[in-house]
C-alpha cells in the first residue's frame, strides 16, 4: 500500500503545482487581476478539495520529501516558474500542517540516516 500512497501523493503534488504554477503566472501579468485567472482554471479548481484531503490524510514527511523530490528535478529542468510554485505550494502546506518546515524536515532525514547506520553498526 505504501508504494500506493506515495504514487498518488505524486500525483497530487504534481497537480498542486500544475495549479500553483497557473497562480504564480496570472499574479505576475500586470493587465489581469489574480482572481480572474483562478477562476479560469476549472477542473483544477474543483479537484482541490479532493486533492486536499489526500494531503491531510498523509505524512507531512512523505509529502515533504515526494515534493522535494519533484523541486529538486524542476531546478535540474531549469524551470523557474515551477519552482517558484513549489516553493509556494510547500509554504503554503507547511502552513497548513500538512508538510513538514524545511528545518523539521532536514532534522528527520539526518534521524533516519543516522538510525540506519547505527542499526548496521557491528558493534550493537
Amino acid at each position: 500500500m505504501e508504494a500506493f500512497d506515495k504514487l498518488m501523493l505524486d500525483y497530487v503534488l504534481r497537480k498542486l503545482t500544475d495549479l500553483f504554477e497557473e497562480i504564480v503566472l496570472v499574479s505576475k501579468e500586470p493587465s489581469s487581476p489574480v482572481t480572474s485567472g483562478i477562476m479560469g482554471l476549472g477542473q483544477s479548481s474543483r479537484r482541490l478539495p479532493v486533492w486536499l484531503s489526500r494531503l491531510r490524510r498523509s505524512d507531512p514527511y512523505l509529502v515533504t520529501d515526494i515534493l522535494i523530490d519533484q523541486m529538486h528535478v524542476t531546478r535540474k529542468q531549469n524551470r523557474d516558474l515551477r519552482f517558484e510554485a513549489q516553493n509556494a505550494l510547500l509554504n503554503a502546506l507547511v502552513e497548513d500542517g500538512v508538510a513538514l518546515h524545511i528545518a523539521s524536515y532536514s532534522v528527520a532525514v539526518v534521524e533516519k540516516r543516522l538510525k540506519c547506520f547505527l542499526n548496521n553498526s557491528p558493534h550493537t
